[in-house]
């Protein structure tokens, strides 16, 4: 089934109810499916049928139209991230060849043209041959081809590389919105905010998920943690899909108890121990959950920070999600030992784009090997290890950057932290922490490493500390652990 279809339904039965919401903007379902509707004539009329369509955008309700507009078409919308460089942009459109081009107009210098016959449409009225010009010449029709497994084709966020396509399905999405239903205890899905870059999946999954089920969806133009608190002053009862940096964030802007927000779902990075504290007695009355998925699993295992007392836990499986830890015989390891996780379920991605040997290596046997070390224990609790990539060796022994930070995460005087390995002649790597300090006092390395000892067998414990006044951030709200390594590399040298 076509993801749209739905909507086509909240648009016959509930015609007035505001779908999109930015600003001063509203659209109801019954306007936006009007658009949507055009926008998929459009593109037939080009002759454009299982077509890639990029949209080269910031947060705006065009976006959506596109988007929307592209997959009742039966075309595969290409969101691209804005803030990528020239280089990745044309890589990605040499690579996916789209039938047709929508951008801002402050993106579109840089842009190469593989094909001449490919159409250009920028979201600004005033020039010429622009966005709106097009769709008020076009006049929606009642049928239309829409028949395509592929949903859309989405890109990491290429922190460390070139950005990477995964493919996703209507089924794969259609079964994880369901599984939101089962897993977290909504009062109702009236009104849903994802501060987030639309280009990525959290909030591009949220923005689908509040329009499949006939909610409200607030644009944000982008993250600003006081417009946040106050629209959901003004809006009572929001569901926000966030990460652990925009938590932070807004504690530091809101006062105790002074919040109506029905929900906070946090995911897209490890959300620490002591921040969930700390949002208890911020959002009192809030519900708090954490969820660890994946742009290629999608949902894999939640926890509901105030009922399950399992500290440093990202919670049990959703429903319908197998989880296997293994070793590097792909032999399951006995419960409480780290492994290398596996995951199964109706929700995960059909494969790289045009990466058939990438597709391979993450796939064995219809397992999905995510590439994190994890353990379950007795309960069935998922405890997350570390990134394989992150893995340091030091003195011969394996040590998780992860683990490392969790622990450092405890002291007060940190605000935030990042561990990883500097070659070192003797260590192999060196454990080292780069630190951001919550105030005035600083601890010394010594105190750092008689804390650790608590917790940590000793060869863990951080043997470098340097001092940052920022963290670098990726546009998802993800630390940026690529850059940031990059930096310290250049500050030693």
């Amino acid at each position: 089934m076509n993801l749209v279809m739905p909507l086509l339904r909240h648009a016959a039965h509930h015609p007035d109810k505001i779908a999109l919401s930015h600003n001063q903007e509203r659209l109801t379902y019954s306007a936006l499916m009007q658009r949507v509707k055009k926008i998929a004539h459009g593109l037939q009329q080009n002759g454009l049928s299982h077509n890639k369509i990029a949209i080269l955008s910031t947060n705006r309700i065009e976006f959506v139209e596109v988007f929307l507009g592209a997959i009742y078409a039966g075309c595969v919308p290409v969101p691209m991230d804005p803030k990528w460089s020239n280089a990745e942009v044309n890589a990605i459109l040499q690579q996916c060849e789209p039938g047709m081009i929508f951008a801002e107009t402050a993106f579109t210098k840089h842009l190469v043209m593989q094909d001449r016959d490919t159409q250009l449409l920028t979201f600004t009225a005033e020039e010429p041959g622009s966005y709106d010009d097009w769709l008020d010449s076009l006049k929606p029709e009642a049928e239309v081809d829409n028949t395509n497994e592929l949903l859309f084709i989405g890109f990491t966020s290429g922190t460390t590389g070139t950005p990477k396509g995964y493919m996703r399905t209507h089924l794969s999405w259609m079964t994880s919105f369901e599984a939101t239903s089962e897993a977290f205890q909504l009062n109702s899905m009236e009104h849903i905010l994802a501060p987030g870059p639309l280009v990525h999946s959290l909030s591009l999954f949220a923005l689908m998920q509040s329009l499949y089920w006939g909610a409200t969806f607030h644009i944000a133009q982008h993250f600003d943690a006081g417009k946040v608190l106050q629209l959901c002053k003004q809006i009572p009862n929001m569901i926000l899909f966030v990460v652990p940096t925009m938590i932070e964030s807004m504690m530091q802007h809101a006062l105790p108890g002074q919040t109506q927000i029905q929900a906070l779902i946090s995911s897209g990075g490890k959300w620490s121990e002591a921040s969930k504290k700390r949002s208890k007695e911020v959002f009192g009355g809030s519900k708090l959950y954490e969820y660890y998925g994946s742009s290629e699993a999608s949902y894999i295992s939640y926890i509901d920070v105030y009922a399950e007392n399992k500290p440093n836990s990202v919670g049990r499986p959703f429903n319908g999600v197998e989880i296997s830890i293994r070793d590097e015989h792909f032999q399951e390891v006995p419960v409480g030992t780290i492994g290398q996780l596996y995951v199964r379920s109706g929700m995960i991605f059909s494969g790289y784009y045009h990466l058939p040997e990438e597709t391979a290596s993450v796939f064995r046997d219809g397992w999905l090997k995510l590439g994190d070390y994890a353990s379950m224990d007795m309960d069935g609790y998922l405890h997350m290890a570390g990134r394989v990539k992150n893995m340091m060796v030091s003195g011969g022994l394996n040590v998780f950057p992860e683990e490392v930070e969790a622990v450092l995460q405890q002291l007060p005087e940190i605000q935030e932290v990042m561990v990883f390995g500097v070659p070192d002649e003797y260590w192999g790597e060196q454990v080292t922490a780069i630190v951001k300090w919550s105030g005035e006092q600083r601890l010394t390395q010594d105190e750092i490493k008689k804390y650790c000892r608590q917790h940590l067998a000793s060869y863990k414990a951080p043997k470098q500390l340097i001092t940052v006044d920022q963290f670098i951030y990726t546009s998802s709200g993800k630390m940026a652990r690529h850059a940031m390594k990059e930096y310290v590399k250049r500050v030693m040298i």
